[in-house]
């Protein structure tokens, strides 16, 4: 027991460490995870690892005491190697030094090798190995077992999907039925593939050994499946790298899963030996208490990361988990059931696979949850069915190569060096004129429909009500990226940006910076991570919640600082930009609170944990706009509340916005409130298409300069003169996903939502009928044509405008 406890221990310290070294290789991961610790515990781990390796390593040494009493050469090597890595890393920054480049990626590479290590040490084969059973038992306990996995692993995520909000209507119990049977053909595949294994390893001179290693084999390339078609994918990794990269972490899990402390019996058991302790091993009755507590611990894991999961990648791996324990559970205690006479043992070979034949045949019975332009998954919370539709389900039609274009074109690394690019609306000179204070509050993650001008529903936001009636409220506003690190720097630039997080300088491409240099505006901003890189050093900038965390950034905080400083707009006379992008409803936040709601109200209908933090940044804009009339500044200001996106709120099971551009991320509010001097001058059309980058340009223009912009992927100002005719937009309007190879096309005026999504190779077209979610419906040839083509079009716009030089099998992951 106490190696075995050992060998846990250190495997999952250095399977962490690895993870972590090979996120940081990620550029992506590196810039949108790790830099701004979204998840503290993962932060800590970095920051402590290296006291965290001596711990683990004083551990180890106690753990294989024995096995260094009796000099053994490996696991003295192995300590040793430890003991000067360890000390090695004292002399450095350790994990936090870490950014994507080649050594991160070989420090991944490396952390794998003591886990392997060890596990290679504990897999010599045990004296309890057994041949395998004979043919009759044999098959029908394997085809029993896998049924009954099948029955634990669709049970329990079908009560997670049940507990978790899913109402059981005729509908989900239809799907209830789908999922039984998905679980049921996949498991059956499983049977076919145990039997082809354990007939292949009778041929050996050593059945059981055979048969672990076939099994381990074949484990690692499952596991190494999922890394790079779930994991990988989700963080924008490709290429021979991320192959590599799978493969050796298929290949150390399914070495870890096997240990020789459990003493398990030799073959397929033996493989998957680490998933049941020896003390469920013992009766029935206890390995079924170990099947409960893990499953209850799924349940529990599924609700914990609900609210804050990237395109259900961790749900789907804890999901992979259930399939594992499950399995190695029933396979080792069902044999122990099923018992035939000798006269029976043909019956018992020839019945399982007859069984499982018709099994597969029950597979077009879920079909209709199979197809990759139908979003709606087998159960609407359920990681299981959602893992297993997504993997048999075909690859949506597209136009040859846009798969492979749009990834060549997405998450640009470092390791391509582009120049930057002057983005110039119009030739800007300080005016005369006095220019107005500009208030611009990009509400992260804020929908359109938890506020009242967009939702009659909406009661909890009476102050942006009152402020909507005083101000332009755009109907069909959307973001032009589904996450916040293109979709911040968009609004400044004012346009469809390179995916590249980032080409830097920036300052040449942002627009809003040139204005408000030139103009003399003084600069309160938010200052982050994303600010500190677009927005170019200057004195001008008096930052706001200066040695706040920016996941500590709170609108009503912010607003109070802000209201401090109104008593110099008063006395000075001179103008201010004042610029935040509060954290209060980011999936993050939501998830580090608890993802409780903060007051007591009723929030019927609304996700109470994100809408009573609305409501209380509700209350603080109120006494923000209150304040501004009573110092007589709010007719002299120009105030903007909007979003660099929406989220999703549980909308077909999805939470947050990960990479994903549906209807509930990219429409966002848009409310404009002119000065006193502008509104007889301008005009706007609040029911036409607005997007969060035409900002800029309608800044450009409020302060008359007259924009013109510089190529068709930037935005046009949303205001004209009352005598001019308001700009015209394309037939198709392109947005898209920050983070991942997931595009999509505005249709028939902002009435049609197409979606590419070049990651898991679907497709989705949604009618925008007002609701949040819109309405997905089949999708038809000529808006994939359209669709495809726009978004073809669009990208190589942006390519030529930025000059980017993107040729034959595309850039490098790595640096």
């Amino acid at each position: 027991m106490r190696v075995a406890l050992t060998r846990a221990l250190v495997s999952v310290f250095w399977l962490a460490t690895a993870l972590y070294a090979l996120l940081s290789a990620i550029p992506f991961a590196s810039e949108q995870f790790l830099g701004p610790q979204l998840v503290p515990a993962v932060a800590a781990f970095a920051s402590w690892h290296r006291w965290i390796s001596m711990a683990v390593l004083t551990v180890a040494a106690a753990g294989l005491a024995p096995q260094v009493r009796a000099r053994n050469a490996a696991v003295l090597l192995l300590l040793v190697v430890w003991g000067v890595v360890s000390l090695l890393a004292f002399a450095t920054s350790g994990l936090t030094a870490l950014a994507p480049s080649m050594l991160a990626l070989a420090l991944s590479f490396a952390a794998l090798v003591p886990a392997i290590w060890l596990a290679l040490l504990d897999l010599r084969d045990p004296a309890t190995d057994k041949a395998p059973a004979p043919d009759g038992d044999g098959a029908l306990a394997d085809f029993t077992a896998c049924a009954a996995a099948a029955l634990i692993v669709a049970g329990t995520h079908a009560g997670v999907a049940l507990t978790t909000g899913v109402p059981a209507t005729p509908r989900w119990i239809a799907d209830v039925g789908r999922s039984l049977i998905l679980h049921l053909v996949v498991f059956s595949a499983i049977f076919l593939l145990l039997s082809l294994i354990r007939g292949g390893a009778r041929l050996a001179r050593r059945p059981a050994a055979a048969e672990a290693w076939l099994a381990r084999a074949a484990l690692a390339a499952m596991l190494a499946w999922f890394a790079h078609g779930v994991v990988l994918s989700a963080l924008s990794m490709t290429g021979p790298l991320a192959v590599a990269s799978a493969a050796a972490f298929g290949t150390a899990l399914a070495l870890v899963v096997g240990p020789r402390g459990t003493r398990a019996p030799g073959g397929v058991e033996a493989a998957l030996g680490g998933c049941v302790p020896r003390w469920a091993t013992r009766s029935p009755a206890l390995a079924a208490v170990w099947i409960v507590v893990v499953m209850t611990t799924v349940a529990a894991a599924h609700r914990a990361i609900s609210g804050f999961d990237w395109n259900f990648t961790v749900a789907k791996t804890i999901a992979l988990g259930s399939w594992l324990v499950a399995l190695a559970a029933a396979l080792r205690v069902v044999p122990g059931w099923v018992k035939l006479p000798a006269r029976s043992q043909m019956a018992g070979a020839v019945a399982p696979l007859i069984a499982c034949v018709a099994v597969l045949a029950l597979l077009p019975l879920a079909s209709p949850r199979l197809s990759r332009s139908d979003n709606a998954d087998p159960i609407g919370r359920d990681a299981s069915s959602r893992l297993i539709a997504d993997a048999l389900a075909p690859a949506a039609p597209v136009e040859t190569g846009l798969y492979e274009y749009l990834q060549r074109h997405t998450n640009i690394p470092r390791s391509v060096h582009v120049d930057p690019v002057s983005v110039d609306f119009a030739p800007v000179a300080a005016s005369s004129a006095r220019r107005p204070h500009i208030f611009l509050f990009v509400v992260d993650s804020l929908r359109s429909d938890y506020l009242s001008p967009y939702n009659a529903a909406v009661a909890f936001t009476p102050a942006i009500g009152r402020f909507a009636v005083e101000s332009t409220v755009f109907e069909r506003a959307f973001t032009r990226y589904g996450g916040t690190g293109l979709a911040v720097p968009s609004i400044w630039v004012g346009g469809l940006l390179l995916h590249k997080q980032y080409v830097t300088p920036f300052a040449p491409m942002n627009a809003l910076a040139k204005l408000l240099a030139a103009e003399h505006y003084t600069l309160w901003l938010s200052m982050e991570r994303i600010v500190e890189t677009i927005v170019p050093a200057t004195p001008a900038i008096d930052p706001l919640d200066a040695g706040v965390s920016v996941s500590d950034h709170r609108f009503c905080r912010t607003l109070q600082e802000i209201r401090g400083r109104l008593g110099r707009l008063t006395a000075s006379g001179s103008s201010v930009f004042a610029y935040t992008l509060p954290q209060d409803i980011h999936v993050a936040t939501l998830a580090r609170e608890g993802s409780r709601p903060i007051d007591a109200a009723d929030y019927l209908g609304f996700h109470a944990a994100y809408a009573s933090r609305v409501r209380r940044m509700d209350a603080c804009f109120g006494e923000f706009l209150d304040d501004l009339k009573r110092r007589g500044l709010y007719d002299e200001s120009l105030i903007i509340l909007t979003s660099d996106h929406g989220d999703s709120l549980g909308e077909e099971g999805r939470m947050g916005h990960a990479y994903t551009i549906f209807p509930e991320v990219i429409q966002v509010p848009l409310l404009v409130h002119l000065p006193a001097s502008l509104r007889p001058t301008f005009a706007a059309n609040p029911a036409a298409v607005a997007f969060t980058s035409d900002i800029t340009p309608s800044l450009y223009a409020l302060l008359g300069h007259v924009p013109v912009p510089p190529a068709t992927i930037f935005g046009l100002p949303l205001f004209h003169r009352a005598f001019d005719r308001p700009a015209t937009r394309h037939s198709a309007e392109v947005v898209a996903s920050s983070y991942g190879s997931v595009y999509g096309a505005l249709l028939d005026d902002g009435r049609r939502l197409y979606i590419i999504d070049a990651v898991s190779l679907r497709e989705h077209v949604y009618l925008l009928d007002g609701s949040a979610a819109g309405r997905e419906v089949p999708v038809k040839g000529t808006d994939r044509e359209a669709g495809q083509r726009a978004v073809r079009a669009t990208v190589d716009e942006i390519s030529r405008f930025y000059k980017l030089g993107v040729s034959g099998p595309g850039p490098r992951i790595m640096d």
